[in-house]
């Protein structure tokens, strides 16, 4: 019996001194790559948001430079409620669209306009709208279809950092943004 102790404890001495060189050698044996200090820098990493249908909604209504303008934003798309005053007389207006993001533009795919009630087609109206409405910098009307571009700089005008609109789900109220973190 006194010998199967001794041989117990051998074994459990010899296991404990594998264990220990085993841990001793990976730990002083490591080897790292050198960097180099000429090395580009990584590339800039993005930061990622999500916004609401509402926060969006907030920031254009709070941002936009005309008081006459009313811009809605749910999961059934845009509307833009302009009303404004023509020779006394209050004049009511709408757009409503679908938003979308192509490269570095929102587009807003127009699917109703309303110009004060008046009967005419709705290519009727954007063709007069697109030949009469002076829009500001960075806001254009499509000469291809029936669509309304924003130029996503614009954002940083108003907002002072560069923001890229990566994909637009109003549907589901979740508008996604990036911005560089090289500020």
């Amino acid at each position: 019996m006194k010998k199967n102790v001794w041989m117990i404890l051998f074994f459990v001495l010899l296991a404990v001194n594998i264990a220990v060189v085993v841990i001793v050698s990976s730990f002083f044996n490591q080897s790292y790559k050198q960097t180099d200090g000429n090395d580009p820098a990584a590339k800039p990493r993005e930061l990622e948001f999500i916004l609401t249908n509402s926060t969006v909604e907030t920031l254009i209504n709070d941002n936009i430079p005309y008081d006459e303008f009313t811009v809605n934003i749910n999961t059934a798309g845009i509307d833009v409620d302009i009303e404004q005053t023509v020779l006394g007389f209050s004049i009511n207006s709408s757009i409503s669209g679908e938003p979308s993001v192509n490269d570095n533009s929102i587009i807003i795919h127009l699917t109703d306009l309303n110009l004060a009630g008046l009967p005419l087609s709705e290519d009727a109206l954007y063709t007069a709208l697109r030949k009469l409405v002076e829009l500001p910098e960075g806001i254009a009307m499509s000469g291809s279809e029936r669509a309304i571009v924003i130029d996503m700089s614009l954002f940083e005008q108003y907002f002072g950092v560069a923001l890229q609109a990566d994909k637009i789900d109003y549907e589901n109220d979740a508008w996604y943004f990036s911005v560089n973190n090289n500020f």
